[in-house]
């Protein structure tokens, strides 16, 4: 029994991460993501300066 729940649960999981990965809302996601860490290094460069 507690073979089948823990199955169930690592099914759940995965498919919840093929969700994402398909989804549009995780690409915005990920393109602020790539604006934040671009803003982030310039304002590390100018520190550095």
């Amino acid at each position: 029994m507690k073979v089948m729940i823990g199955s169930i649960i690592l099914l759940v999981i995965i498919g919840f991460g093929l969700w994402l990965m398909l989804s549009p809302i995780f690409k915005q996601v990920g393109s602020k993501a790539k604006k934040f860490k671009k803003s982030w290094e310039e304002e590390d460069q100018h520190e550095r300066k």
